[in-house]
């Protein structure tokens, strides 16, 4: 009776030998063969990619600006509008990412009023793309209710930050 015992234990623990064995050789399965260590791995997710850097929009003779610092999901960094015979703006930007949609908000001075707008990026290509849309306000902060559309005519493209750097010190 104790040799069937220990036959079926040892039969138990040498089939889940072999079984850890060829997981380990499939590849895919997340394991390692040489540390044992389970590894996660995601084929079907695609990497966030990150927009820290700087971003210009040039229309005519006025410039919009726009820099950024990404970490994990969260943004925050400075934007300006610097509009040619017309009043400006300059302030910080803060928000996050969702999905190919940055949502910020502009907290800035103008015509030495101070203010706070949504403001929506969709990332193609290599660069933003503004959202424009129905807003609406409350004291001083503007914010979206309906209708963002973005298009290749409020596309902000990615520059070096040194070319703009100089602006963007507020």
């Amino acid at each position: 009776m104790m040799k069937y015992i220990i036959f079926i234990l040892l039969s138990g623990k040498l089939i889940s030998c072999k079984d850890n064995s060829q997981a380990n050789d499939q590849p895919g399965t997340g394991k390692t063969a040489d540390t044992g260590k389970v590894i996660s791995l995601n084929y079907n997710k695609k990497p966030v990619a990150d927009v820290s850097g700087c971003y210009m929009k040039i229309i005519g003779r006025d410039t919009a600006i726009l820099m950024l610092e990404q970490k994990e999901k969260e943004l925050s960094g400075k934007m300006l509008y610097d509009n040619y015979e017309k009043d400006g703006s300059r302030g910080t930007v803060k928000g996050k990412e969702e999905g190919e949609i940055l949502k910020l908000w502009y907290d800035f001075n103008s015509e030495g009023m101070h203010s706070i707008m949504e403001v929506y990026f969709k990332k193609e290509s290599g660069r933003l793309l503004r959202g424009i849309g129905d807003m609406d306000a409350k004291t001083d902060t503007a914010y979206f209710i309906s209708g963002i559309n973005y298009s290749d005519k409020e596309a902000f493209n990615k520059v070096d930050c040194k070319i703009v750097d100089w602006k963007l010190k507020f």
